[in-house]
């Protein structure tokens, strides 16, 4: 190790002079520095013809100080040759050591990695040039999970991986159970441009999590908490109602388990959007929310609930005018709630979803037909209203309404089915599952008593179990029948019809269905019979069939029977566009679970 030496002008004191051992002199070779042992300097003795020496002076020999030999001016050596990569090897201080798991990284997440240059080529591994480019697409379509193990590879795909997380605009996390609050705070600080945050919770949420959210993404516009049967949503009314408040970029709010939220009052100038599931009991809700344009309101189908839906929906029309899609399903929906909800006078209203109110009737229908006629989706499953319901929805809104949803309706019979698609020509979605059934009944024809002895079915109640439907409509793309036990017949002509749901019609009959829908695409077939099942494939691929022979028609000479000839030996025309719209008709799949 050599000493530095100081400059000969300036004076040092003996306290800092180092005491050295006896000077034995340099064991390395003046002119190129490698040591003398076994040593041939390849360096001409005439370097000193190449070395600018100055020759010192009378005046100035106590100043002149002889240029160190590693001083000395030497040509430039090539450089040796590269060593072969050693993949065992790991180097001291290498970023490869930080776990996944670890919150505390030792570099900051602010250091400037936007200097790396996407036109730039990384060498992974010796094995060639890599585009950074090319690199960044790959890593985008990771998961997080996958992306935080793509940064341990090298200091290039970390790089590249942190800019991923800074441009990150979505992200959609799921949390473990044995999860840290600090695990989640450590990704969602390295999104800072978040906007959109879905997180499935396995473990349980809290106000900390809210307050880690509000910390690491302040402008966040989407959020979605789901939880799953071994997590527990802890959040309070007043601890969410402070989140949604503080939050001026939040439009979209979703959240399930809300079971603890109680008394709550949601305030936000910027909320369009709110959905929240599993609620229960709660003594006041109240939604100040000028701006809010959908809103989905799941209760617990428990039967203790006290929640006061008259005066939420009273609420609703005052403070959020300009409602457009409302959602509630609940036990306790009556028809006074369907009053307050009319008297609000919303109108906006577009999609109206009352579900599980057993109590709303025919005389609710009319109350709404009565307040809001520009409707395009009417849910009312679960509802007590009857064929003349139906009647009046289809007086009401035969030019706008394009959705309706009627299933278990136990009073809805295949006469009003057939009114409906018979009077709503826009209709493109109808769901009239478990309607056309007797849930009382576990045979057709005949039932067993206590003794064991069977007894007929009365004639009278034969009419409700066997009945027909018929559908012809032009414009239905979804029909759902499911559970529709007492149906027998089925003739559906329906050319855009793509979905049929046919699940659990354990008595429709093979010989009295007929399907005329040429763009089906998936039947489900689960729970019926397997010569209904079988009858379905045969009917489905017969079209499909049909459709791949696409050669030309030609009589015979005398008239007398007409063939398929190739289109090379037929002189007719032949519509090429006609033949490719044949042969890429979609093949239908019957679906048995």
């Amino acid at each position: 190790m050599q000493i530095p030496h100081p400059h000969p002008s300036t004076p040092i004191s003996d306290a800092f002079v180092h005491k050295r051992g006896k000077k034995r002199g340099s064991y390395n070779c003046g002119r190129c520095g490698q040591p003398k042992k076994g040593h041939v300097c390849h360096i001409s003795n005439d370097l000193n013809n190449h070395t600018d020496v100055p020759t010192p002076t009378p005046t100035d020999a106590k100043s002149f100080v002889l240029p160190s030999p590693l001083s000395v001016i030497r040509p430039q050596q090539l450089p040796p040759p590269p060593r072969q990569p050693l993949p065992q090897l790991r180097r001291a201080l290498s970023f490869d050591d930080v776990d996944v798991s670890d919150d505390e990284s030792p570099v900051s997440d602010d250091d400037d990695v936007d200097c790396l240059d996407l036109e730039s080529e990384l060498d992974l591994g010796g094995s060639g040039k890599l585009p950074a480019s090319a690199l960044w697409e790959v890593l985008k379509r990771l998961p997080p999970s996958a992306l935080l193990s793509a940064a341990k590879v090298c200091k290039g795909w970390r790089d590249v991986s942190r800019r991923i997380w800074k441009s990150a605009e979505e992200l959609r996390l799921g949390v473990p159970v044995k999860a840290q609050i600090g695990l989640v705070g450590s990704v969602l600080q390295k999104c800072p441009g978040l906007v959109k945050l879905s997180l499935r919770m396995e473990s349980d949420v809290d106000a900390t999590m809210l307050a880690c959210i509000a910390f690491s993404c302040p402008n966040l516009d989407s959020m979605e908490i789901l939880t799953s049967d071994t997590s527990v949503n802890r959040i309070t009314g007043d601890e969410l109602g402070r989140f949604v408040a503080d939050r001026r970029c939040l439009t979209n709010l979703k959240m399930e388990g809300c079971s603890n939220l109680g008394a709550f009052t949601l305030s936000s100038t910027s909320l369009s959007t709110l959905c929240l599931s599993d609620l229960f009991c709660h003594s006041k809700m109240v939604f100040n929310c000028p701006n809010l344009k959908e809103i989905s309101l799941d209760f617990s189908r428990q039967e203790k609930d006290s929640t006061d839906l008259t005066a939420m929906v009273d609420g609703l029309g005052r403070s959020c005018p300009r409602l457009q899609n409302i959602h509630v399903a609940s036990v306790r929906l009556t028809h006074a709630v369907v009053l307050a909800l009319t008297a609000a006078n919303l109108r906006g209203l577009r999609m109206l979803s009352l579900v599980l109110g057993s109590e709303i009737t025919d005389a609710s229908v009319a109350a709404i037909a009565s307040s809001y006629s520009r409707l395009e989706l009417l849910d009312l499953s679960g509802s007590s209203i009857s064929d003349s319901g139906i009647g009046m929805i289809c007086n009401i809104f035969p030019e706008t309404l394009s959705k309706l949803l009627l299933a278990l309706c136990p009073n809805i019979t295949s006469s009003g089915i057939q009114f409906a698609a018979a009077q709503l020509p826009n209709l493109e979605i109808m769901d009239c599952g478990m309607t056309i059934c007797d849930p009382d009944l576990d045979s057709p024809t005949t039932q067993e008593n206590d003794n064991g002895e069977l007894q007929r079915t009365p004639i009278s109640k034969l009419h409700l179990i066997y009945q027909k439907l018929i559908i012809k409509h032009n414009r239905l793309k979804k029909l759902s029948l499911w559970g529709c036990s007492g149906l027998d017949a089925l003739y559906l002509n329906c050319p855009e019809l793509n979905d049929l749901n046919l699940n659990s019609c354990t008595n429709l009959n093979p010989e009295r269905l007929l399907l005329q829908c040429p763009n089906l695409e998936s039947v489900h077939a689960s729970c019926c019979q397997d010569t209904l099942v079988e009858t379905l494939q045969n009917q489905v691929c017969g079209d499909f069939m049909a459709g791949d022979n696409h050669f030309p028609s030609k009589r015979l000479p005398d008239g007398s029977k007409r063939i398929r000839v190739p289109h090379l030996f037929s002189p007719q025309p032949f519509d090429d566009e006609k033949r490719k719209r044949r042969i890429s008709k979609r093949r239908c799949a019957v679906l048995v679970y």
